[in-house]
């Protein structure tokens, strides 16, 4: 028997997002879908935040690969060397970059839709730095929840999507203020596994997940930093130790949890391939998407493009 509840997980990554734009784009037009008609729920961690908010509002694929290509220079501003490298000095105290630019094109391409106006279940993790918690913005797909439908969009994607050192905390109007979903589930889809299995009373063996990443580098810990290196030595590698670490946990409990793997699209790359601030890369990852798209489309199609879902009714407006 097909399993009837599908969800579309993406992942984080900063500019990395026009590589899932891009996929995601090439599949809604070879197969002749939008991706949001075929899925019960969409989890998005910061830039695939961004991407499922998109798709949640009746945004195409391909209209989202657009926001990114049209924005991602000026919200991730491409510099001659010796700026980048004042940039890098500046990066030990400071952001590396504000939120001017993003705050204005998400203006633009969302408008003032609130998560309410998603066609789409969502969740959308972020970090609270007022109260030091994980957290989860979700449609009103739970009678409990009767807040987060009203936030809106624009929030919501600042929110999750305010990376540390690389864009600012994202501060609501009442006084909260949030952080990257990325720092604990850059890949959401334990959370919409969760989220299907426990509040939407969906069996396990009825669950299937579709996973985005954005690309994924190979990676292991030298012996020197094995035998006990300090800060300056381990800092290039706490973060990528940190994401590989939580991107195969994240994998093998959704496994035992749906007893059958997630299907995952996240194409190895070269280490240090592509940044997650270096929108000079976004040609290549574009041309990255649409390539592993053209490869992945017949399985894709025949795993999860069956019959469109249930409209999603929401439990308060």
């Amino acid at each position: 028997m097909p399993r009837t509840f599908r969800i579309l997980s993406l992942d984080g990554g900063g500019i990395k997002g026009v590589f899932t734009a891009a996929f995601l784009a090439e599949i809604e037009k070879m197969a002749g879908v939008r991706m949001a008609d075929y899925f019960d729920l969409i989890a998005g961690t910061s830039t695939g935040g961004i991407i499922a908010l998109g798709l949640g509002i009746g945004l195409s694929a391909s209209q989202l690969l657009d926001f990114y290509l049209l924005n991602g220079n000026a919200i991730f501003p491409s510099v001659g060397i010796g700026v980048r490298f004042w940039r890098e000095i500046r990066w030990a105290l400071s952001g590396k970059h504000d939120s001017i630019q993003l705050k204005s094109a998400l203006g633009s391409a969302f408008g003032d839709k609130k998560l309410s106006d998603s066609r789409t279940r969502l969740v959308i993790p972020a970090f609270n730095a007022t109260n030091g918690r994980a957290t989860v913005f979700k449609t009103a797909h739970g009678d409990d929840l009767k807040k987060d439908h009203l936030e809106r969009c624009v929030d919501v994607a600042l929110a999750t999507s305010a990376a540390p050192t690389i864009l600012p905390g994202h501060d609501f109007a009442d006084g909260r203020s949030y952080l990257d979903g990325g720092v604990w589930a850059n890949n959401p889809m334990l959370v919409g596994i969760l989220e299907a299995i426990t509040r939407l009373q969906q069996p396990a063996a009825s669950v299937d997940v579709l996973s985005i990443g954005t690309t994924e580098e190979a990676f292991h810990v030298d012996q020197g930093l094995r035998k006990g290196a300090g800060f300056l030595k381990w800092f290039r590698q706490l973060v990528p130790l940190f994401m590989q670490a939580q991107a195969d946990s994240v994998m093998n409990q959704s496994t035992l949890l749906l007893g059958v793997a997630p299907y995952r699209v996240s194409p190895m790359v070269v280490p240090s391939r592509f940044g997650m601030d270096d929108a000079r890369q976004m040609s290549d990852l574009r041309a990255l998407g649409f390539d592993c798209a053209r490869r992945e489309e017949t399985s894709i199609s025949a795993r999860f493009f069956g019959e469109v879902v249930t409209p999603f009714t929401p439990c308060h407006h």
